[in-house]
């Protein structure tokens, strides 16, 4: 250390080792610059960028060498040869461009420190001992390899720490161990240097060592300020540029849309937007060709789309990082710059677009319960089918289908219940049919099946067979087995009809006939099952018309006291005799009024009839009228009894209104309220027909009856079936139990009538005690039956 001290001090000019080391300082700060600007830029530039770092550094260090040895005073004349003076320059130019390249790679960091601070230590060192070979004196030059090895050391072990110092981004670090690499390695070297003197023919001549130093200083000066400059100035001008850059990126960053540059097919950049659409980082991407981010038919979308000038949307696809595709709708348009043209891609993510297009076409076209199709849906599968069934030649076959039961298991689990067995007797019917047919729900339990290209009987009667299998099969609710069933009407295009609306009519014509056959089947269509729909209809028509023409009349049959057989009251029944027909039963025209909508009328002037005729009779008898399960479920029909009781000044005592289970099991809760709003009044509700449907205990104890009437199939059975008699009895002592009356329906044989007597029926009613009549021929007695011919009454039965 010493050594070197002693040679910088008496060997050496300090003022021109001054000057070369400010020179050296100067230099490396000014490559650094320029290597920093090579490492922020690509392609061409970056190369530019890199030769003028290393110009920079390799001229500081061969003017810092030089102006040194300017400075060196061994008190000897020299000089320098020109060929190897200027080789020095083109070696110190040569390996700093190989370093500052090898800084700069794609090699891992310690690979790069170590290549590239080798690299610089070993192009100083080649440059100083190549300008010590070009030193011509009248003498030998001798070095000591030890010294010599440390001022190598010396060099590399500094070019390694500014090269780390420089790749973290401590530039002004890095120039100041980058100066001490060259200014080490320098003047350690001279302090290894002896001349031994010898004689020449030819001495050098000294040339003046104060000019050759501003020469070269001036020199070397000159290129480093130019090049910093120069620098400075492009960093600037770079920095202005990246702040509009960022800005044009943070706007494109805040649009909705993604945004994509490209340029002969090759993506040259894009906004973050577009990058969160694919999941991937924009330069995982950039540099690529499109189709690494769209699919292969966009990518043949997007030139159509430039040539429509840019105004006319394309939908395709995004192909994302995990493969999935992702829907899209792109504009395209080409724009020209300085740089030349490229284009600009705005893509939109249209995926929840879609999907609500898909929900939409979801809700209008298919049952948001079972996920058929709607009815709006198989009109158009219907008339689709049609169109090419006659364009084919072919068939179609229509089924329509009802679920047997279903209504009673409804209202007896809740909706929640039915709300899946629809589902469930769905999912069977989608998984019973082929792929090309196509099942529908039409509305509350039905159902329909469309079977193009198809005309077979027995094929449409096999997929009927299998529909009624699979649909009886239990179904499963909150443990309970609940079994339900189907009925099936069939029709075939083109005997049946050939039109879907006479298609649809001639189906739902078979699936009548099945019901009314029990249910549990299927049925073809015939003719003669629209000559009984002209007929029905017929009927309907007549019913309507019928009060107004006089056709109804009210019949009224007597009720008795078991005990004492005294007249306690009549029931009324409803008769229609048709001026062509006849006598129309009641169970025929009853019906069809409830369906129609014709029973709120036909009831309110039945209910008005019995309470006008009551209210004439000389003695306070009860007067029974028959309420229908349609009427009970009437807005108000307490108003309207209360309007009919005031009307005739009846005491609502007397009037007796019958309903059956049907109404109870249709609403339970409303029910229950009406029957009190009834109560209310002052009239007695009795519970027609116990014992043939449900029979609920539950009924009588939450609702408020007055009596219960035994079907009159069970008093039929007396004194024939023990079955019967038990039931009857425990009726009868049930309803004492209750403290209600209890009615005996259908009464025709003396025997039935000791055997009600002695269980202490209440009351009594049928053919054996007095027939329906008009009310012309009631005679109101209290005697023997013999007595009486009392018709008994008139209501909707």
């Amino acid at each position: 250390m010493m050594r070197v001290v002693g040679c910088l001090v008496y060997n050496h000019d300090l003022r021109l080792v001054a000057v070369g080391a400010a020179l050296c300082a100067l230099a490396c700060y000014t490559a650094l610059h320029m290597l920093s600007r090579a490492a922020a830029s690509g392609g061409r530039v970056r190369l530019g960028w890199l030769a003028a770092a290393a110009i920079v550094f390799g001229t500081g260090v061969w003017a810092t060498h030089f102006v040194a040895m300017l400075g060196f005073e061994p008190s000897i004349p020299f000089d320098f040869a020109v060929d190897t003076t200027a080789a020095s320059l083109g070696l110190a130019i040569a390996f700093s461009f190989a370093g500052f390249a090898a800084l700069l790679g794609a090699l891992p960091g310690a690979a790069a420190l170590l290549g590239g601070g080798v690299t610089i230590a070993a192009g100083i060192g080649v440059m100083h001992y190549t300008g010590m070979a070009a030193l011509r004196l009248p003498g030998l030059l001798h070095y000591e390899l030890v010294t010599v090895a440390a001022a190598l050391l010396v060099g590399l072990l500094f070019a390694v720490a500014a090269a780390a110092s420089f790749r973290v981004g401590r530039r002004l670090a890095a120039a100041a161990l980058l100066w001490l690499s060259v200014c080490g390695l320098h003047f350690t070297s001279m302090a290894a240097v002896w001349i031994e003197p010898i004689w020449l023919d030819a001495t050098p001549v000294a040339a003046p060592v104060g000019l050759l130093a501003v020469a070269v200083s001036a020199g070397g000066l000159l290129i480093i300020a130019v090049s910093l400059a120069g620098s400075m100035l492009d960093q600037r001008l770079a920095a202005r540029a990246m702040q509009e850059g960022e800005r044009f990126r943070q706007f494109a960053d805040s649009t909705f849309e993604g945004i994509l540059f490209e340029t002969g097919g090759i993506i040259t950049d894009a906004n973050a937007v577009f990058g969160g659409m694919v999941g991937r980082e924009p330069k995982d991407f950039v540099g690529r060709e499109l189709a690494a981010v769209f699919s292969a038919d966009t990518v043949d979308l997007l030139a159509p789309i430039e040539v429509a000038g840019g105004t006319t949307p394309a939908e395709g696809e995004l192909i994302r990082a995990d493969a999935s595709r992702l829907p899209v709708e792109i504009l395209r348009r080409v724009i020209s710059g300085p740089a030349g043209s490229r284009a600009v891609l705005a893509v939109r993510d249209i995926s929840e677009r879609l999907e609500a297009q898909r929900r939409i076409r979801q809700l209008a076209h298919y049952d948001p319960l079972t996920g058929l199709a709607n009815r709006l849906l198989f009109q158009d599968r219907l008339s689709t089918a049609l169109a090419l069934a006659q364009r084919s030649g072919q068939g179609v076959v229509l089924l329509c289908l009802d679920l047997d039961r279903f209504k009673a298991a409804n209202d007896l689990l809740g909706h929640p219940a039915g709300d899946k067995l629809l589902a469930e007797a769905a999912a069977r019917l989608a998984g019973s049919v082929r792929e090309m047919d196509t099942p529908a729900r039409l509305g509350g339990d039905e159902f329909a099946v469309i079977q193009p290209l198809n005309a077979d009987p027995d094929a449409a009667a096999a997929l009927a067979s299998r529909l009624v299998m699979e649909l009886s099969r239990p179904y499963e609710w909150e443990g309970q087995s609940v079994t339900l069933g189907t009925s099936i009407g069939i029709a075939i295009f083109p005997q049946d009809g050939a039109t879907a609306e006479a298609l649809m009519q001639n189906a739902d014509l078979a699936l009548y006939r099945a019901k009314q056959d029990g249910g549990g089947a299927f049925r073809f269509f015939k003719p003669e099952m629209d000559w009984r729909l002209q007929q029905r209809r017929e009927l309907e028509r007549d019913l309507r018309e019928a009060a107004a023409r006089g056709e109804m009349e009210v019949h009224y049959q007597p009720l008795f006291a078991s005990e004492t057989l005294d007249l306690v009251g009549y029931e009324a029944l409803l008769r229609w005799t048709h001026p062509k027909r006849g006598a129309v039963s009641p169970d025929q025209f009853i019906p069809v009024a409830e369906e129609c909508g014709a029973i709120g009328p036909l009831g309110r002037w039945v209910l008005d009839m019995a309470c006008a005729e009551a209210a004439s009779w000389p003695r306070p008898l009860r007067i029974a009228v028959n309420l229908s399960p349609v009427q009970f479920r009437q807005a108000d029909l307490a108003g309207m009894v209360a309007t009919i009781l005031h009307k005739h000044r009846l005491d609502p005592a007397r009037l007796e209104l019958e309903i059956t289970e049907g109404v109870l099991i249709d609403d339970g809760e409303r029910a229950l309220a009406v029957l009190r709003r009834l109560k209310a009044l002052g009239v007695r509700i009795a519970l027609d027909d116990f014992g043939t449907g449900y029979s609920s205990l539950s009924y009588l104890r939450r609702f408020p009856f007055d009596k219960i009437k035994i079907d009159k199939s069970f008093i039929h059975g007396l004194g024939e079936d023990h079955d019967a008699e038990a039931i009857v009895s425990s009726i009868i002592a049930m309803s004492h139990s209750l403290r209600l009356d209890v009615t005996a329906e259908g009464v025709e044989t003396e025997g039935q009538l000791l055997r009600l007597r002695s269980e202490h029926c209440s009351q009594v009613q049928g053919f054996l005690l007095g027939r329906p009549h008009a009310a012309d021929r009631l005679h109101h007695r209290t005697h023997s039956p013999a007595e009486r011919e009392t018709p008994m009454a008139a209501t909707l039965p």
